[in-house]
């Protein structure tokens, strides 16, 4: 998606809860609310990662305070006053990142969460390609943390987009068309993709237009499952695109 194109149009869709749904789950006890935290550690533990390593820990600390962190979600009870009306699920995990950092500075966390027995089986090798990819230079831990949940966010509508195009028999022609929606959008050659699929320049356009509208609804989606209320969804993906303005 272009940097240019941060103010999406309004669409109009269902307001999803399901984030919080999983939130709301992985406060109980039980076979349920370890899958909800699974879940949810699955969905953004990116950011998380990214935030401890900026924060000057090296690889292997920053894997265990991750893990350690979405543990202490749910052992510790701090899921149990989370509310969908309380905020901004981004807002919530960093602060509660935070206090997790602090709260672990002088303990052995490793040992006390059972000799280092990993939670959850975790990509950390791409999330550190990640990391090292980003500059290092005027990115604080905060900053670095709400630009790996913006790309999740932005990576999760894409796959959405690529699945619906897979579902209409269009997997080929998404593929030459998605650089359009990437962050650093690329030129397009209408004319070279057209003869490749057998359509007009017109039909590609076209085409090549409902990509970004459906980009955009995917996009609305998936931030509107982590705020507390529709009204909220504009400000959250003009905030989010600010991110990746500072050098």
């Amino acid at each position: 998606m272009s940097l240019d194109d941060r103010h999406p149009e309004t669409v109009s869709a269902p307001f999803p809860a399901t984030r919080w749904t999983i939130v709301a789950a992985a406060q109980g006890k039980g076979a349920q609310a370890h899958r909800a935290l699974n879940e949810l550690c699955g969905l953004y533990w990116p950011p998380a990662y990214a935030f401890v390593r900026r924060r000057g820990k090296s690889p292997a600390d920053a894997e265990d305070i991750t893990q350690g962190f979405f543990a202490d979600l749910l052992s510790r009870g701090s899921l149990e006053s989370v509310a969908a009306d309380k905020g901004r699920l981004r807002t919530f995990l960093l602060k509660a990142l935070t206090r997790h950092m602090i709260n672990e500075h002088e303990k052995a966390g490793a040992a006390k969460r059972g000799g280092g027995t990993p939670l959850l089986s975790l990509d950390f090798q791409r999330a550190e390609g990640n990391y090292v990819a980003e500059p290092s230079h005027m990115i604080t831990p905060e900053l670095e943390f709400e630009r790996q949940w913006a790309l999740q966010l932005l990576d999760a509508a894409l796959a959405e987009v690529r699945r619906d195009a897979g579902r209409n028999g269009r997997s080929a022609l998404f593929e030459d068309l998605k650089g359009l929606i990437s962050l650093d959008a690329t030129l397009v050659a209408y004319d070279e993709i057209a003869a490749r699929h057998g359509l007009t320049e017109g039909a590609v356009k076209a085409a090549a237009h409902r990509l970004r509208q459906g980009f955009r609804t995917a996009l609305r989606s998936c931030i509107a499952e982590t705020v507390s209320s529709e009204e909220e969804i504009d400000d959250e993906i003009r905030h989010l695109f600010t991110v990746f303005q500072t050098p």
